[in-house]
């Protein structure tokens, strides 16, 4: 399958703002989230916000994950692992492809990861399989740097 780059764009675009659509509504239940025709980027007033202090528009760290890994798939042409571990030891540690440079969130598995990445220098340092929660994102992103899926 062949994309052109104004594609490869507009699946980002869509990608990161279906995320940032998403943030205010995180881990709630569905009996939480209002009706279909109330979700907006700006929630309805006085909805409790999953993360009160972030302004609205901002993408998660799952959006962040995947620019990282768009921006070093682009740059070495290949998946490099330990080039795409450091990009997310970047955003965790300095805030870049994150919005306003402020990481809020990070997954428990995707931090183990990182720190064990942090620890060795290898991209397949990862630890990611047990018994902790995570989204489907998350997981393939640790899944990537470890190479050993769940």
């Amino acid at each position: 399958m062949n994309f052109d780059s104004n594609q490869i764009a507009g699946g980002f675009y869509g990608l990161l703002v279906g995320d940032a659509l998403g943030v205010p509504y995180e881990f709630k239940s569905a009996a939480q989230i209002p009706p279909l025709e109330q979700i907006e980027m700006t929630p309805p007033d006085n909805y409790p916000r999953t993360y009160a202090g972030v302004p609205v528009g901002t993408w998660s760290d799952d959006g962040a994950q995947a620019l990282a890994l768009l921006d070093s798939l682009l740059r070495c042409g290949k998946l490099d692992l330990n080039d795409f571990a450091q990009r997310l030891v970047d955003w965790k540690e300095a805030g870049k492809y994150a919005v306003g440079g402020i990481v809020f969130d990070i997954g428990i598995t995707t931090n183990e990861a990182i720190l064990n990445f942090m620890g060795s220098g290898e991209g397949t340092a990862g630890s990611v399989c047990g018994s902790r929660r995570a989204s489907g994102s998350r997981t393939a992103i640790s899944c990537w740097i470890s190479r050993r899926c769940c």
